[in-house]
């Protein structure tokens, strides 16, 4: 989810190692933590350093234009990269995906139709 949020490995690891850095101090054991507030860390991690509230900022992105899978993806906006991410990747709910995004379903619904739409043109 991360690569596909942010679109770059090397810059989704990071975030990862810091969030979970920062994160160790509320856990006194690993059983503390369940799969969902791991995942909610990962993903609070990444929509922080998208828009700027975390210690890492993630700047314009390059376009890439190689006719690949990753380049489609790459190109797509964050909130279209968000709707595939949770929808499609993680198999969320709408619902679940709001509750987790703090945006509307509609919106999400909207960014994956149009998400979709951009990689069909690609033939993708």
């Amino acid at each position: 989810m991360g690569l596909i949020i942010t679109g770059n490995q090397n810059v989704a690891d990071a975030i990862l190692r810091d969030a979970f850095h920062r994160a160790n101090a509320a856990f006194t054991s690993s059983i503390d933590a369940n799969e969902d507030d791991i995942f909610k860390l990962g993903f609070d991690a990444f929509d922080d350093a998208v828009h700027r509230k975390g210690v890492v900022v993630l700047m314009g992105r390059r376009p890439k234009e190689d006719g690949s899978l990753w380049s489609a993806v790459h190109n797509l906006t964050y909130f279209e990269r968000l709707s595939i991410a949770l929808l499609l990747v993680e198999e969320m709910s709408p619902r679940e995906a709001a509750i987790l995004s703090g945006r509307p379903p509609q919106t999400l619904d909207l960014a994956l139709e149009h998400a979709l739409a951009k990689l069909g043109e690609t033939g993708i």
